[in-house]
């Protein structure tokens, strides 16, 4: 027979149990992110395996294949400095990470750079990034293809010509021709007769102004002492001398024996020279032409595509007087 002396309890077992249930649907909608609640930001659980990378620096080559996604995710969130949010997925950073892979080096640089984040580590970026691509990046145990370098620095040299513009779109010459000019360190580059054995190691440079007269080349200096972009005009008598817009305008006489006057363009390999052929500028063959050069630059840009633009007239004259129009003056 049921005891008929005990307590009711079974509804208030059912209510407790109810309200239970209703208070964790409300801290799951709360975590999950409800139409009204708060979405906590996301937190990577700790890896006991990231030391091995963050810490003792295993390398590409002592990393198992299956790890290595996990050595690039460890490195890019503890890597001596921030390289992403800090609240980014897993599945964010890798897609990220290959995003960065399929970019030349030069570009990524190029978008730091510009970003102007300065606390991002690139070398602890392309460190974890090799873990992805190495074949891409390379790394302190790998290096690049010779094929991909030269990919590369054959991107580069195509995006600098491109971001290149004839400053008179409107004048038209005789010869004429647009490129990126890659400097040596310290910048600087020479016009000159390259047939003339007198020039085979170039013109020197005075370095206190923007033109040194040579007897048969021109030696330029560069503003910001970085890449520039390059216009060259040839035309068969002096154009108007046009200032607005320009820091610095000079010009020299010089002399072409062979019939040649040429701005160097950068030889299979090598690191200086233009970037793509410039028009020989001695259009009326041997003889004496002046060279005008006009510069001006953007010395607050930061970027690897150049940001000074240099506009070279050639005609022909005699006179081997040099004149200056306009100097940077001091600083």
């Amino acid at each position: 027979m049921p005891n008929r002396g005990a307590p009711p309890t079974a509804p208030a077992v059912r209510d407790s149990q109810a309200w239970t249930v209703a208070l964790l649907a409300g801290l799951l909608v709360l975590l999950l992110g409800g139409a009204e609640g708060p979405r906590l930001p996301y937190r990577p659980p700790y890896d006991v395996s990231c030391p091995a990378w963050t810490e003792l620096h295993r390398g590409f080559d002592d990393t198992r294949t299956e790890d290595r996604e996990r050595a690039f995710l460890c490195l890019v969130r503890d890597a001596g400095g921030p390289m992403f949010p800090a609240d980014r997925s897993d599945r964010a950073l890798l897609a990220s990470g290959r995003a960065l892979c399929a970019q030349p080096g030069w570009r990524r640089t190029d978008e730091w750079l510009r970003s102007g984040d300065r606390t991002l580590n690139m070398r602890g970026l392309d460190g974890a990034l090799v873990f992805l691509c190495p074949d891409v990046v390379g790394g302190p145990d790998l290096m690049p293809s010779d094929e991909r370098m030269a990919e590369e620095q054959a991107d580069y040299v195509a995006a600098s010509n491109a971001a290149c513009r004839d400053p008179w779109p409107r004048t038209r010459a005789r010869k004429q021709g647009t490129a990126a000019y890659f400097t040596s360190e310290g910048g600087g580059y020479h016009l000159a007769d390259d047939a003339d054995p007198d020039n085979q190691d170039g013109v020197e440079r005075d370095y206190d102004g923007l033109l040194t007269g040579a007897e048969t080349g021109v030696g330029i200096e560069t503003i910001r002492a970085m890449n520039v972009c390059v216009t060259v005009k040839a035309f068969d008598q002096a154009p108007p001398l046009r200032l607005r817009g320009w820091r610095e305008v000079a010009e020299v006489g010089v002399e072409s024996r062979s019939g040649r006057l040429m701005v160097p363009a950068m030889r299979p390999g090598g690191e200086e020279g233009a970037g793509r052929a410039l028009p020989n500028l001695a259009a009326k063959g041997p003889g004496h032409y002046r060279v005008r050069v006009y510069a001006r630059a953007d010395e607050d840009a930061v970027t690897m595509l150049p940001a000074e633009w240099h506009l070279i007239v050639v005609y022909p004259g005699r006179s081997k007087k040099q004149v200056v129009y306009r100097s940077r003056g001091p600083g």
